[in-house]
């Protein structure tokens, strides 16, 4: 997607979109200066909402009729140059799979010394096997990665013999995908912390916030831009390459 107006400009990595790997692309940060009196200007730019499927250059060209400016968007807006273009809603899952392929029980028992990353444990009932890969003991969450990527039945145990000889055992009270897990739970949009080892009793008026929720809302915030009028477009672009000739 190079345009003719950056040519010559320094190349670096930038990410579009966090499904994607860095690419080698124009380094826009090195004019940041001229953009941000256009920021300040709210007569030059209008807010506009991305939606499902819409990329840098076809808005570009549905704004300008043109695919050319498709890197004023990258200016205008610091989120996107830090998190990249927002993610087609039907991926979202693909991706959260990907990130995070395990599963997860959660326990009112205590773990924390019977039960450390490595293990290898059973479900007593399901006879699911798999290694503890990660530990949240705040939310009493095991992540587990099963055999054939089997789950734990939701109300069995979970246990292993040590190399002591010793049997432990834990209850669990909830089991799910890990990108479906809770990762913490809000009250009108605030945090709350679950009292300890009842993790199966938030407040009746809390909101779980999954993995794949934060996700979501994070891609969300993506959505909302800042884009040149059209009607200012051709005079930006226009000083942009005055300024580039002239540094």
């Amino acid at each position: 997607m190079t345009t003719k107006y950056f040519s010559n400009f320094n190349i670096i990595s930038y990410r579009f979109g966090d499904n994607e790997k860095p690419v080698l692309f124009d380094n826009l940060s090195q004019y940041v200066d001229v953009i941000d009196g256009l920021k300040d200007n709210l007569s030059f730019y209008n807010q506009h909402t991305i939606i499902s499927g819409e990329r840098p250059d076809t808005l570009s060209y549905k704004l300008y009729g043109t695919t050319d400016y498709y890197w004023t968007f990258f200016l205008m807006n610091d989120h996107l140059r830090v998190s990249g273009w927002p993610i087609d809603a039907h991926t979202i899952l693909d991706i959260a799979k990907e990130k995070y392929p395990h599963r997860t029980v959660t326990t009112n028992d205590v773990v924390a010394a019977n039960f450390p990353v490595g293990t290898v444990v059973t479900g007593l009932s399901s006879a699911t096997v798999g290694t503890i890969v990660k530990r949240d003991l705040c939310m009493g969450q095991l992540v587990i990665d099963t055999v054939d990527d089997n789950n734990f039945d939701k109300n069995e145990s979970i246990a292993y013999t040590s190399e002591e000889g010793a049997f432990y055992v834990a209850q669990l009270i909830r089991e799910s995908t890990q990108y479906d897990a809770v990762h913490n739970y809000e009250l009108n949009g605030v945090h709350q912390d679950l009292p300890l080892y009842d993790f199966g009793n938030p407040g009746a008026t809390w909101t779980p916030i999954t993995y794949r929720d934060r996700m979501e809302r994070r891609n969300d915030e993506l959505k909302t831009i800042n884009v040149l009028k059209p009607s200012v477009i051709d005079r930006v672009v226009s000083e942009f390459n005055n300024f580039h000739k002239e540094s």
